[in-house]
C-alpha cells in the first residue's frame, strides 16, 4: 500500500435486476450530467443503468438509492450506454430527460422525461423513434447545444452515432431528425479507408474551449478555422471526438483519431449536413484485428487518452503535433479500467482492484474481491468451484466521484463501490511522486519462450524493492540468518551480546561508558556507511505498537540496549517515520495506519525521567511541529508551568461501581515508600544538574519550533495544547522576554539590575520570542480571546483583557529598547571606527608586544576600563579625527632581509609626513 493512497474494501451500493436473458444479457452503465438554463453541464453523483429486456434504472450513489425507473419492452437490448440529464428549468421545477437506444430488433430511440415541481406530483412521458433499416447499432448518445435557426428557442439536441459512421441530430424533446451526417463524411480525406471496413470504436463530446487546452493545444491552425473567438462563457462549440478502426490485411487493423465540429447553422431545408474534420491522426496501426475487446478513456482538458486492449493499457498525448504514446503498462487478467488523475489509473482484475501509476509502471494500492465473493449467492457456490476464477464475475469499473473518491463497478449483479483515500492533500496525491513507486514494481510472469541468454544472466539479481526500509532480511539468506542469531539475544534480554553485534554492523565505539554519558557524544560510528536494514532492525527490536490497558495502541519501548540507543539518536536515525518503516506491518494492522504525535516522546520520557534522552532526542532529529510541542509540554510539565487539568466537583456515588480489595498494607507502605524516594531523587536531580538539561531542551525545542511555517505552528498548537496549556506557553515566552533583558532601557540612569551570568543570549533571540508570540496569540483566535477567562497556571482564572495589556505593556517596552539600542548605535559608531582604525594603524611589533607575551607565551586578556559614574564635564573624543599611521619599527632591506629601523630613518620618515607649509598663530 501506498504512504498516499489507500483503497476501503468494497461495498455493496445496490442489487441489480437480472436481465431477462441471465446468459447473455449485461449491463450498460451512462453518467447523469446536471445543469441550469444558461449555465455549463456538471456532472452529478448519480448512475443511469440499463438492463436487458428490464428497463432502466437511476441510483443516487451516496445515499445508496433508486431515483427512477423506466420500463423498456422484454425483448429489447440496449446498444449503448443511456444519456441522462438533470435540467433546473427555474427554482420550483426540475426536468430530468433520459435517452436510450435499444434493439427489437429495430434500432429505436426513447426518450423518458419527467417533470418535478417541488410542490405536487411529477408528470412522466416517453417519445419512441425508429431508425430506418437496415441500421447499424448505435454506439453512442449525447446532448449537445441546439442548432440554431430562425424559429428554434436555446435547448439540448441529442447526438445519436452509429457503429457504421453515420451521425444524426435529433430534437432534444420530439426526437425529430434535424441532420444526418453520412458515414462517408468520415472518410473524405482516408483514400485507403472505406466505410465498409471501418467501424466507430469510441466518441466523446467535448467543447472548443476545453479542448484548446488539451487535445487541440498549440493548434491555432484548426482554432482559426471557427468563425468567432472561442471563449468559455461566450463562443464554445461543441466538439465530437472519434476513435476509428479499419481492416488491415493478414488479420490487423489500424486506429485513428478524429476531431469534427458540428453543423452549427441549417442554410437549406435538406436534413443532410456533414459534419466538419478538423484534425485527422493515426493511433496504433498493424495490431490485432477485433480478437480482443478494447475500452477507451478521453480527457480532453488534458489531452490525454487511454487504451485497454487485452492485458495492455496504452496511454497517449494528444496535445503534440501527432499522438504520442506517453506509457505501455501489462495487467494480468485487466478487465476494465478508470482515469483517477494525470498519474494514477484504477484497474480491476478477475480477483482485484488496484490504483497504479502509469508512468513509472507501479502499483501504489490494492484491495482484494474476496470479501464480495464470500457475499456473493450461495447458488453460485454451490453450482461452480469457488477457488476457480473462471467462475468468478468480472468487476467492470463503470464511474469515478473525484469530490467523494469513490469508484462505482458492476460485479455480478451487484453495484459496488471502493473509497479511495489519501493520507496527504490532493494536490500531492495526484502529482504522481517518484518516491511513491520506488519498491512497488508490477511484477510479470515471462513466458518460458521469452527467455534468453541476457536474460537468466539476471536470474541471481534481486529488485531495489528488496532493498528498502521495511524489507529486511529479503531475498538475503546469510542477513537472514544474522537477524535470526541476534534475535536470541533480545529473547534472553542479553544486552551485552545484542550490542556486541551492534559493534560490528553499526561501527559503534567500545569505550566503556555508562548510560547517562552515551548520550553526550560518547557513542559514535567508525564507519562512513551503515547497512539502513540493520538500523532498521535495531529499531524494530526497541520499539513495539501494541495495544495497552485501554484497548488502544501506543508505542513503548521494550528493549533498551544503552549504546545502540544512544547511537540512533546521536545519527539522527530516531524519526517517527523510521519507526514507521520498522514497525509497518503491526502499524498498518492497527485501526490508526500510522503512530500518533507525541507517542515516540511519551515513550522516551517514560524511559528516562531526568530527559536526557529527550534533549539527545530533540538535538540531532527531525521532529515536526506536533511532536515538537509534546516535548515542550513535557518539559513545562518538569518546570511545573503547566498546572493539573480541571477536574470536575466530586459527586456522591453512592459507593457504587467501587469495587474494594483487600491486601496487605505492609507491601503498600512499602510501595509507597519506593515511590516517594524516587520522587525526591528525581526532584534533588532537577534542582540539580537536571535544571540546565531542561532548560537546553527547552531552547532547542523552541528554536526548532521557529523554523517550520507559522501556518504550521499555528494549526499546531490548535491540534496538540489546550488553551491553558498555550497561554502557559505565552508565560514563558514573555519571562524568556524579560530574563534576556529584552525589556530594559538602555539609558536609565537609576538603579540598574545585576545582568543574569546565564542569559547570554543571541541578537536574533528577539525574532524567536516575537514570532512564536504571534503564534500563540493565533491559534487562541479572535473568539478565544474574546470569552475571556482563559485558564491559566494552577487553575488560577485571568481575565483576557489584563493579559492583552500586559503583553501590549511588554512589547512597547521591547520597541523602546530595541529604539535606544538603534540611537546608541548611531552614538558610537563613530567611536567604534576609530577604535577599530587604531588598532589597525599599529604596527605588528606593537599588536604583539601589547596582547601577547612572548616569552610565556601566554594570551593576556584586556579587562575592561571601569569609569565611576560622574556628572561634571568630561573631555569629548572629536568626531571625524583620523588616526595617525605609526612608522613601523622594521624594514626590508635588499634580499628580504628584515631589519630594525635607525632612529635616523625613524626621523627622516617622520619628517616626510609634515605638510609642505604650516602657521602657527599666536593670540594674546
Amino acid at each position: 500500500m501506498s504512504g498516499r493512497f489507500s483503497l476501503q474494501p468494497p461495498y455493496v451500493v445496490a442489487t441489480l435486476p437480472q436481465p431477462i436473458d441471465h446468459s447473455n444479457g449485461c449491463y450498460v452503465v451512462g453518467e447523469v450530467l446536471g445543469r441550469q438554463n444558461g449555465s455549463r453541464k456538471r456532472k452529478r453523483s448519480e448512475l443511469a443503468i440499463g438492463i436487458h429486456g428490464e428497463g432502466v434504472n437511476l441510483y443516487d450513489i451516496p445515499s445508496s438509492r433508486l431515483i427512477t425507473s423506466y420500463a423498456v419492452p422484454p425483448q429489447s437490448t440496449f446498444t449503448c450506454a443511456p444519456c441522462s440529464t438533470r435540467i433546473r428549468i427555474s427554482k420550483t421545477v426540475a426536468e430530468r430527460r433520459t435517452y436510450v437506444a435499444t434493439k427489437t430488433p429495430q434500432s429505436c430511440v426513447t426518450l423518458f422525461r419527467d417533470v418535478s415541481p417541488r410542490s405536487g406530483t411529477s408528470t412522466s412521458s416517453a417519445v419512441n423513434c425508429k431508425l430506418d433499416q437496415p441500421a447499424a447499432d448505435i454506439v453512442y448518445l449525447g446532448t449537445v447545444t441546439t442548432t440554431r435557426t430562425s424559429d428554434a428557442t436555446a435547448s439540448t439536441d441529442l447526438l445519436v452515432i452509429k457503429e457504421d459512421g453515420e451521425i444524426l441530430c435529433l430534437d432534444g424533446e420530439t426526437l425529430e431528425k434535424k441532420w444526418v451526417s453520412p458515414a462517408t463524411a468520415l472518410y473524405l480525406d482516408r483514400e485507403s479507408e472505406s466505410p465498409r471496413d471501418a467501424k466507430v470504436e469510441f466518441a466523446h463530446l467535448t467543447n472548443a474551449f476545453t479542448a484548446s487546452q488539451g487535445i487541440l493545444k498549440g493548434r491555432q491552425d484548426v482554432m482559426a478555422t471557427f468563425s468567432e473567438e472561442v471563449t468559455q462563457d461566450g463562443f464554445n462549440p461543441d466538439i465530437l471526438v472519434l476513435v476509428t478502426s479499419a481492416a488491415l490485411a493478414e488479420d490487423t487493423s489500424s486506429a485513428t483519431l478524429q476531431i469534427f465540429t458540428l453543423p452549427r447553422r441549417l442554410t437549406s431545408s435538406s436534413l443532410k449536413q456533414s459534419v466538419d474534420c478538423l484534425l485527422t491522426a493515426k493511433l496504433t496501426e498493424g495490431r490485432a484485428s477485433a480478437a480482443t475487446k478494447r475500452s477507451y478513456a478521453l480527457h480532453a482538458s488534458t489531452g490525454t487518452l487511454q487504451e485497454l486492449s487485452g492485458n495492455k493499457l496504452s496511454s497517449y498525448d494528444l496535445s503534440q503535433t501527432l499522438p504520442k504514446v506517453q506509457s505501455v503498462m501489462s495487467i494480468p487478467s485487466a478487465t476494465s479500467f478508470l482515469r483517477i488523475s494525470n498519474a494514477s489509473t484504477m484497474i480491476a482484475t478477475h480477483s482485484t482492484v488496484g490504483v497504479y501509476n502509469p508512468k513509472f509502471d507501479s502499483v501504489l494500492a490494492t484491495v482484494s474481491l474476496d470479501s464480495m465473493d464470500t457475499k456473493a449467492g450461495s447458488k453460485r457456490r454451490r453450482v461452480s468451484d469457488p477457488s476457480d476464477d473462471s467462475s468468478k464475475p468480472d468487476y467492470n469499473l463503470v464511474a469515478y466521484f473525484p469530490r467523494t473518491g469513490t469508484t462505482v463497478g458492476i460485479y455480478g449483479k451487484e453495484l459496488v463501490a471502493v473509497q479511495i483515500d489519501s493520507h496527504h492533500d490532493d494536490k500531492s496525491a495526484t502529482s504522481g511522486l517518484l518516491i511513491d513507486s520506488l519498491g512497488r514494481a508490477i511484477r510479470q510472469k515471462r513466458k518460458g519462450s521469452e527467455w534468453t541468454e541476457k536474460t537468466l544472466r539476471l536470474d541471481g539479481l534481486t529488485t531495489f524493492g528488496s532493498y528498502l526500509p521495511g524489507s529486511i532480511g529479503g531475498g538475503d539468506p546469510s542477513l537472514s540468518e544474522d537477524f535470526a542469531a541476534t534475535d536470541k539475544f533480545v529473547s534472553e534480554r542479553d544486552v551485552e551480546g545484542f550490542e556486541g553485534v551492534m559493534v560490528s554492523k553499526l561501527g559503534l565505539n567500545t569505550s566503556n561508558v555508562s548510560a547517562k554519558t552515551t548520550v553526550k557524544g560518547s557513542v559514535g560510528s567508525a564507519k562512513t556507511f551503515v547497512d539502513r536494514r540493520w538500523v532498521s532492525y535495531a529499531i524494530k527490536k526497541i520499539f513495539s505498537w501494541s495495544k495497552d490497558g485501554t484497548e488502544s495502541y501506543q508505542l513503548s519501548i521494550e528493549f533498551y540496549p544503552p549504546k545502540t540507543f544512544a547511537w540512533l539518536l546521536e545519527t539522527g536515525n530516531l524519526t517517527v517515520a523510521n519507526i514507521e518503516v520498522a514497525l509497518r506491518d503491526e502499524v498498518r494492522a492497527s485501526p490508526e495506519q500510522h503512530i500518533p504525535h507525541g507517542q515516540l516522546v511519551r515513550a522516551i520520557v517514560e524511559v528516562d525521567p531526568e530527559l536526557e534522552l529527550l534533549l539527545a532526542l530533540l538535538d540531532s532529529n527531525y521532529m515536526c511541529a506536533e511532536d515538537l510541542l509534546h516535548a515542550i509540554r513535557r518539559l513545562m510539565e518538569s518546570l511545573e508551568l503547566i498546572g493539573n487539568a480541571s477536574t470536575a466537583q466530586n459527586v456522591l456515588t453512592n459507593d457504587e461501581g467501587q469495587a474494594l480489595t483487600d491486601g496487605n498494607v505492609e507491601d503498600e507502605l512499602e510501595q509507597l515508600e519506593a515511590e516517594a524516594e524516587e520522587d525526591l531523587r528525581l526532584a534533588e536531580y532537577q534542582l540539580g544538574p537536571g535544571s540546565g538539561v531542561r532548560a537546553q531542551a527547552l531552547s532547542v525545542a523552541l528554536a526548532k519550533l521557529y523554523a517550520a511555517p507559522s501556518t504550521t505552528i499555528v494549526q499546531a498548537l490548535q491540534t496538540t495544547l489546550t488553551g491553558q496549556e498555550v497561554v502557559s506557553l505565552i508565560y514563558l515566552l514573555r519571562f524568556e522576554l524579560a530574563r534576556g533583558s529584552w525589556t530594559s532601557r538602555y539609558l536609565d540612569v537609576g538603579l540598574l539590575d545585576s545582568p543574569d551570568e546565564e542569559a547570554e543570549v543571541l541578537n536574533s533571540t528577539i525574532l524567536l520570542i516575537t514570532s512564536l508570540l504571534n503564534n500563540c496569540i493565533d491559534a487562541i483566535g479572535a473568539g478565544g480571546w474574546l470569552a475571556g477567562d482563559a485558564r491559566l497556571i494552577n487553575g488560577d482564572f485571568y481575565e483576557s483583557e489584563d493579559l492583552i495589556r500586559s503583553l501590549k505593556l511588554e512589547v512597547s517596552a521591547a520597541l523602546e529598547g530595541i529604539e535606544e539600542a538603534s540611537y546608541l548605535k548611531g552614538l558610537m559608531s563613530e567611536f567604534i571606527r576609530y577604535g577599530d582604525a587604531v588598532q589597525k594603524a599599529l604596527p605588528k611589533a606593537a599588536k604583539s608586544n601589547g596582547e601577547e607575551d612572548n616569552y610565556a607565551g601566554k594570551k593576556r586578556k584586556i579587562a575592561p576600563v571601569i569609569v565611576p559614574l560622574s556628572e561634571q564635564n568630561v573631555p569629548v573624543l572629536p568626531l571625524g579625527l583620523k588616526v595617525e599611521q605609526q612608522i613601523s619599527r622594521l624594514r626590508v632591506a635588499a634580499g628580504g632581509e628584515v631589519q630594525r629601523r635607525t632612529a635616523r630613518d625613524i626621523g627622516r620618515l617622520k619628517s616626510k609626513k609634515v605638510g609642505k607649509y604650516s602657521l602657527e598663530r599666536i593670540t594674546i
